[in-house]
């Protein structure tokens, strides 16, 4: 079954970004550090992974380098979800491999429109 897999240091933020999904029926599961992203990213192939960049330990930008340049994970869409809405960032986000950048705070109905353009005909 797909999902979208939730990265965010912040427990909060993980969770509201969960219920928002979750409450427009999507599939979610949600990891607190990259480390652990990408161990679930390559155990169970999520449609989508909404990664925030500032995290302690391993941060957002080069998680996503990973995913894009391991062969199993490369065609999983990754997108930025950040409080550093700098250009530099942004780019820095992109140059990553991010298809998408949303600062937060999150505003739902775009939150939405972004996971189903990536999940759509991958809702189970």
């Amino acid at each position: 079954m797909s999902f979208i897999l939730i990265v965010d240091d912040n427990l909060d933020n993980r969770n509201i970004l969960g219920q928002m999904l979750r409450f427009s029926g999507f599939n979610v599961e949600l990891a607190a550090d990259a480390y652990t992203a990408l161990e679930i990213a390559r155990q169970r192939r999520p449609g989508l992974i909404l990664m925030d960049l500032s995290m302690p330990g391993l941060d957002g930008w080069t998680a996503t380098e990973y995913v894009k340049h391991d062969p199993k994970l490369r065609d999983i869409p990754v997108v930025a979800v950040s409080g550093h809405v700098t250009r530099s960032d942004i780019e820095r986000a992109k140059r990553a491999g991010c298809v998408e950048f949303l600062a937060k705070p999150i505003d739902y109905e775009h939150l939405i429109a972004v996971a189903q353009r990536y999940t759509i005909g991958d809702r189970r």
